[in-house]
C-alpha cells in the first residue's frame, strides 16, 4: 500500500505554503506542536 502525499498535504492548509519559491514547507511534527486537517478546522470555525 502506498500513500499518495499529495493528497495528504491538501488536508493541511499549512502545507500549501512555500519556504520559497518552488520550495514546498516540509513540517517535522514534534510533541509540542500538531497541525489539524482541514476538516477539523471547519468543524472548529461551526462550534
Amino acid at each position: 500500500m502506498s500513500l499518495n502525499t499529495n493528497t495528504i498535504r491538501k488536508d493541511f492548509p499549512i502545507l500549501g505554503r512555500e519556504v520559497r519559491p518552488g520550495i514546498p514547507l516540509v513540517y517535522l511534527d514534534s510533541t509540542a506542536t500538531t497541525q489539524k486537517p482541514f476538516a477539523v478546522l471547519q468543524a472548529m470555525d461551526k462550534f
